[in-house]
């Protein structure tokens, strides 16, 4: 398993993360902004393009994925023509022992294979960057490396994070 796993490595940006969150849901954040032309004006908080539909795709498996930005006020960087510089997935949740965690992960996978025309395999295998932003312990985590490899390193996060919360 070869994937990066920076601690406190990135914070998630101003406002991207709910005030409340419920436990029972994993909330998809902004990862990034885009710089507004107008003086004084606050940079719009970003979603990359790919997530569009993820939250959707997520009821329908029963997921409890939602936007952690309300409808009418969520921003995509190709409004403003940014590319994102890879595929990335920003998370927070309230706790790593979520059991939504490694499926959400799991279904962006999915649907970046669906829609990039690629086998899941083929997309298990790609670089992917995923933000986990965890709420109870104010841990923020960057992981970095192939889909099947973050995913791999979620399990092992998550499982310390069950230990921790049997512990207490």
């Amino acid at each position: 398993m070869t994937v990066r796993i920076n601690e406190h490595g990135w914070t998630p940006l101003d406002g991207a993360v709910p005030e409340t969150l419920d436990a029972d849901k994993v909330y998809l954040i902004p990862t990034r902004t885009a710089v507004q032309t107008a003086e004084g004006a606050k940079p719009e908080l970003c979603y990359t393009d790919n997530v569009r539909y993820l939250p959707k795709a997520a009821r329908v498996k029963g997921l409890p994925l939602e936007f952690s930005q309300p409808e009418g006020e969520r921003h995509y960087l190709q409004e403003f023509s940014i590319d994102p510089e890879m595929w990335s997935l920003g998370l927070a949740l309230l706790t790593m022992a979520s059991d939504w965690l490694i499926l959400t992960v799991s279904l962006f996978i999915s649907q970046r294979a669906d829609n990039q025309g690629w086998t899941n395999e083929q997309a298990h295998e790609l670089p992917l960057r995923v933000y986990v932003a965890e709420t109870e312990t104010g841990r923020d985590i960057e992981l970095e490396g192939s889909g099947t490899d973050v995913i791999e390193a979620l399990k092992v996060l998550q499982a310390e994070a069950k230990k921790r919360k049997q512990g207490n």
